[in-house]
């Protein structure tokens, strides 16, 4: 049987025909191809940036000493095992062995990652999954932090006439290498209008209680005035107390295990002033209980959070979806390159860029098909390693990154990063593959 689940130490695993057996990489010494190098007049080194011209089993491997621990973000893009053969490469091997040669580069991927840097491992929904526990062994499930759903086409795009159902998603499995690691997530300002409701009590609490280890001042309905005006940041934010609410946020959970159900003792809208829970810094929570008959929702009131430095920001999350297919539709002529079957727009490589790293972070691209990577690092002020098989590294990724240092590229994600050009590469190859290679990508 090709491809099984198994268990070992309480972790699931992949177990395939020659998992065990140890390949010895190939390691002859890459040199220096100084008729490639390319720079302008910049203050970066051009020696900061290299494109390396040889399969990635060969170049990773002579390159771990050099970027132990140094990597910021690494994306791939590997082949996705389609079987098919495509305008640049065949993308046809036994599963077994495409298995074999991703957990070999993962492993070394891995110890180039610095503690707070990611991996984001591009593939589509057919080899996916296995690419999903492979990463969870090598990484860590523990290091999981999300898998996008990248629309690639519109449902009208037909790819096959042949094809039962059309493939419009592509996913990309993100890991971190340590818990160190934080996405670098977009603030907007914090609307205040909601913050518009002010409590006003008009006499003592007719009891004190305490429940879930907390002191809890009650007050009848007629004891107290919930005011609405302008939103400020000392107002408070209505929230009702139903739905994911009472699973996912504090107190949500304490009034579904505290005070729900306590219209018989304390009567219709009762308000509970809650010690010591909330991050807004006042000190306590007011909640209020069902106001009707048979109704069941209470709700509570919160102040601006203090979790923020300027106490006006909040944090976007990462969407979880990116509707891409008209950039992937279009990017054919970005960097003056095209790349039939696996080009990826520079839209969808700024976009991981700007969460997972910062301008002078390495980032490396060990399938690096067309470049793109490299270009979109090179004008994000990235540092950045690209690994590309001949001959495309000389018909692709050369003329491509040239046209972005000497600021003849305008396509992609120029003018959105205000790039006009500079900076350099350096060009590594090993001896035996100094010729043009007519062999498949790795």
């Amino acid at each position: 049987m090709l491809t099984l689940f198994a268990v070992l130490e309480h972790r699931a695993i992949l177990t395939w025909p020659g998992r065990d057996i140890k390949k010895l990489w190939p390691s002859s010494p890459l040199t220096e191809l100084q008729d490639q190098a390319y720079s302008v007049a910049s203050s970066e080194s051009y020696h900061n940036n290299l494109v390396v011209l040889a399969d990635n089993q060969q170049a990773l491997p002579l390159l771990r000493n050099r970027f132990h621990n140094t990597i910021k973000l690494i994306y791939i893009d590997p082949p996705y095992n389609s079987g098919q053969t495509l305008a640049n490469y065949t993308d046809k091997k036994r599963q077994s062995e495409w298995l074999s040669a991703m957990k070999a580069h993962l492993e070394v991927l891995r110890d180039l990652l610095r503690s707070d840097g990611f991996i984001c491992c591009h593939i589509d929904d057919a080899m996916g999954p296995y690419l999903k526990v492979l990463l969870d062994e090598v990484m860590g499930h523990q290091q999981y932090l999300a898998t996008l759903s990248i629309r690639v086409r519109y449902p009208q795009k037909t790819l096959r006439q042949d094809l039962e159902v059309h493939r419009e998603i592509e996913y990309i499995h993100i890991y971190k290498k340590t818990p160190k690691a934080r996405p670098y997530l977009e603030c907007q300002p914090v609307l205040l209008d909601k913050f518009c409701y002010t409590i006003n009590v008009h006499c003592p609490p007719r009891r004190s209680i305490s429940l879930g280890n907390r002191t809890i001042e009650i007050y009848h309905q007629g004891d107290y005035e919930i005011i609405k005006g302008h939103g400020s940041p000392q107002g408070l934010k209505e929230i009702w107390a139903s739905g994911t609410i009472l699973d996912s946020n504090s107190s949500g959970r304490f009034y579904r295990d505290y005070l729900s159900g306590r219209v018989s003792e304390d009567g219709l809208g009762a308000l509970y002033r809650v010690y010591g829970i909330g991050d807004d810094g006042i000190g306590f929570r007011y909640f209020v209980g069902p106001r009707r008959p048979k109704a069941t929702k209470g709700k509570y009131f919160q102040g601006l959070p203090t979790n923020s430095p300027t106490n006006r920001k909040a944090q976007i999350p990462i969407p979880g979806f990116f509707d891409l297919a008209g950039a992937f539709g279009n990017c054919r002529h970005e960097g003056g390159v095209e790349f039939r079957s696996g080009k990826k727009p520079e839209i969808l490589l700024s976009t991981l860029l700007r969460y997972f790293s910062q301008p002078g972070d390495w980032i490396l691209d060990s399938y690096a098909g067309s470049g793109t990577t490299g270009a979109v690092a090179q004008k994000m002020r990235r540092r950045w390693i690209m690994i590309e098989r001949e001959p495309h590294g000389f018909t692709h990724i050369l003329p491509r990154l040239r046209a972005v240092i000497d600021g003849s590229d305008l396509t992609g994600v120029t003018v959105d990063n205000h790039w006009n050009g500079g900076g350099g590469f350096q060009v590594l190859c090993q001896e035996h593959h100094r010729g043009h290679s007519s062999e498949d990508e790795s």
